[in-house]
């Protein structure tokens, strides 16, 4: 877990955290192992029309990933028990997934022009303290640039109510971290509504709402000397994830997301 601490730089600096359970050691692997209705529109996964920071992107173009259709990376359709933002998520993670190393030319590298010193601000919004600046996001693009193309990964509904389980309660008491206010793990959670087979995982974030920018933060792992949410997100264990994202008392939004090797439901 990592905390992203305000500089004394007299500009007001937005507070990002992170946790994962693999830097918590909490990642298990063994060797045998109430839905949101919406209407999932078509969308063009290869441009940037839903995102507007990318900016640098204009003067660097870099051309979408042929990996990057519909049928391979969009896994939400039918899942209803997600929001817009949340199937966002996912599709998200499966377009970094399939193509490593486009998702890092085309994401990461336009990100060095936002980073001044400690400090990354993307344009028109406020300044973020980092731990490590640009060192943690140019590591972070040299892996994927090498990472070998994995599986999309398909939600659960189970995996879902877990990390939405833990998003409202800590939504509500402003916690952080893996633990729920009634004691329980992220396998607690998810053996409420089924059971997760072969690994599991937990990744969850602060303070953002957007799919990308939450990736994003998560991939560059910026102060978490493990770097374990970039493991989650880049495991080969994983095939199933469930996505929740909202409102936290402290830090205005959070996300958290249950990875599982299998999963059965109740």
């Amino acid at each position: 877990m990592s905390i992203i601490h305000a500089g004394k730089t007299g500009l007001l600096l937005l507070f990002l955290m992170l946790a994962s359970d693999i830097t918590e050691g909490r990642t298990f692997n063994v060797t045998n192992s109430p839905g949101r209705s919406g209407v999932q529109k078509n969308r063009q996964w290869n441009d940037d029309s839903e995102e507007p920071d990318n900016a640098a992107d204009e003067s660097h173009p870099v051309p979408g990933s042929p990996k990057w259709r519909p049928d391979t990376i969009d896994t939400t359709r039918g899942a209803d028990y997600m929001t817009r933002t949340e199937r966002d998520v996912v599709i998200e993670i499966n377009m970094m997934r399939t193509d490593p190393a486009r998702y890092a030319q085309k994401y990461l590298v336009p990100l060095r022009t936002y980073y001044h010193g400690h400090l990354l601000q993307y344009p028109g919004k406020t300044a973020i303290a980092t731990n490590e600046g640009v060192r943690a996001l140019d590591e972070c693009i040299r892996e994927l640039e090498r990472a070998k193309p994995l599986s999309s990964l398909s939600p659960r509904k189970g995996l879902t109510l877990a990390a939405r389980d833990h998003a409202q309660d800590q939504g509500q008491t402003g916690a952080i971290g893996h633990t729920g206010s009634d004691g329980s793990t992220m396998v607690m959670r998810m053996n409420r509504y089924g059971r997760w087979e072969s690994s599991a995982g937990e990744n969850i974030s602060y303070g953002y709402n957007e799919a990308r920018k939450i990736i994003v933060a998560l991939l560059i792992d910026d102060g978490v000397p493990s770097r374990g949410h970039r493991k989650n997100l880049l495991s080969s264990s994983f095939n199933l994830v469930g996505v929740d994202i909202g409102p936290h008392r402290v830090y205005k939004d959070m996300c958290v997301m249950d990875f599982a090797g299998g999963y059965t439901s109740r």
